[in-house]
């Protein structure tokens, strides 16, 4: 056995025994027991205490020694039982190393350690997620709904699927909902409110896994997740920072046979079939803000880490970052004009690069004549004469130092990389924003309109 998977069983064993917060004479002989088996010395106790529980039990998933995930399986077992009473958070922990080290589970499990200031959630609360839209298994979702729900609630745990929770807020009036909202956030502005419950009222699983578990809470391990359960199932120190921990099983559209099988295995574990049950419900006109749902508005209202929208308003001559209630700010009209052509050029990048042969020159003067007339066309447009346009050869520098600067003040922006202008060594200029996340606001339009859908952008590609 290698020092590494001593320290990973050491790791595993001790959460176990700290899952119901309460050690006992019982545990503390069998863990003497457990040392002396494993041989495990107080170096190897300090060690284990500065790794996760995953890289724990991915330790162990991949060991190559003989029969250790049974034997470890079995001392776990024996361990939960070692006072004669076997916890709600101790089965949690135990059903999850079931599913993860018996060699004929029928589950497919991972298990993710991530720092609770990221992401955290009530204990045994089992988040639906998905990466992309599958329809069989939505389908299975809200045809099954109030069996899977149930089935969990009886077993301890609380089912959140974010369309039904979405379903929720649509169907409240829009005024009291966007009341509450400025409740319970003062300090955002009315057009802030606005985007808030827009956002809200399009979430999808989807969008909820990409945009926050991945961007904003950096699980990019979740990042092309299947259809999943996400179970909470502990806490624990690494090192000195709170660490949550989870479990992820996949589902299909099958679905309510697995919630069953899953809870069937949990209840197995428990010492009592008394075990407290949350009943609380939305309903109408009435909003949690405890658990889940309070992180899902505060995830909103809190404008830290967001990726948001970029929208162009000729008109007013501004850029705004409507996700997080900002504008850039310190920019003149001709920043904001080299800005939006950036954004219209997209991962192309604007190419000012200057050929090395003169056969190539007849080319460079075509490209530059051509990004210099789309330029003028933009700066028209936030209210500019053309022919005070500024000659981007000469001039490109500067402003691209001022939009860089107005960028890096937008603090509250995920990965602000995507946002600002990057330079290759060949003095190629890119924004590397999608151009679906960047808006039009056009005089004839109520709403903003997609980038590649607007006037701006044709009548920038009609200049050939």
């Amino acid at each position: 056995m290698t020092r590494d998977e001593r320290i990973a069983i050491t790791r595993i064993i001790s959460d176990l025994i700290k899952a119901d917060r309460i050690v006992d004479t019982g545990e503390i002989e069998f863990w003497k027991k457990i040392c002396g088996k494993y041989g495990i010395t107080k170096e190897i106790q300090v060690a284990a205490s500065s790794i996760s529980f995953s890289n724990a039990l991915n330790c162990i998933c991949s060991s190559e020694t003989r029969d250790l995930k049974a034997q470890l399986l079995a001392d776990c077992r024996e361990m939960t039982i070692s006072d004669g009473f076997c916890a709600h958070s101790e089965a949690l922990l135990m059903t999850s190393l079931a599913v993860m080290l018996e060699p004929d589970s029928t589950f497919f499990g991972e298990i993710y350690s991530i720092p609770r200031a990221d992401f955290n959630i009530d204990i045994a609360t089992a988040l639906y997620i998905e990466n992309f839209y599958d329809e069989e298994t939505n389908r299975a979702i809200q045809n099954n709904y109030r069996s899977i729900y149930k089935e969990l609630q009886l077993a301890g745990f609380h089912f959140v699927y974010i369309p039904k929770i979405i379903e929720h807020y649509r169907d409240t009036d829009r005024s009291l909902f966007k009341h509450i909202l400025g409740f319970l956030s003062p300090s955002t502005s009315e057009e802030g409110v606005d985007y808030i419950y827009n956002s809200l009222m399009e979430m999808t699983t989807g969008r909820f896994c990409k945009d926050i578990l991945c961007n904003k809470c950096n699980i990019t391990e979740l990042r092309n997740t299947v259809p999943s359960l996400f179970i909470k199932i502990g806490n624990s120190f690494v090192g000195e920072e709170p660490y949550a921990n989870y479990i992820r099983i996949e589902v299909d559209k099958e679905i309510l046979q697995t919630v069953q099988e899953f809870s069937d295995r949990f209840c197995e574990m428990l010492s009592s079939d008394v075990y407290v049950v949350n009943t609380s419900e939305e309903r109408d006109n009435q909003f949690h803000f405890h658990g889940f749902y309070k992180q899902l508005l505060d995830i909103f209202m809190v404008r830290r880490n967001i990726r948001s929208r970029v929208i162009i308003d000729p008109l007013r001559s501004r850029i705004s970052f409507p996700d997080i209630d900002a504008s850039a700010e310190g920019l003149t009209r001709r920043d904001r004009a080299l800005y939006t052509l950036l954004l219209c050029y997209g991962n192309k990048g604007l190419d000012f690069i200057r050929p090395e042969n003169r056969q190539e020159m007849e080319r460079y003067d075509r490209r530059i004549k051509q990004i210099q007339e789309r330029y003028r066309l933009i700066y028209e447009m936030f209210g500019g004469k053309p022919e005070d346009a500024p000659d981007l050869t000469t001039a490109r520098l500067s402003m691209i130092s001022h939009i860089r600067t107005a960028i890096k003040k937008l603090s509250a922006l995920y990965n602000q990389d995507d946002y600002s202008v990057t330079t290759s060594e060949r003095a190629l200029y890119t924004v590397h924003l999608e151009q679906d996340a960047v808006f039009v606001r056009e005089p004839d339009s109520d709403e903003p309109v997609a980038l590649p859908h607007s006037q701006l952008f044709r009548r920038v590609k009609a200049i050939k």
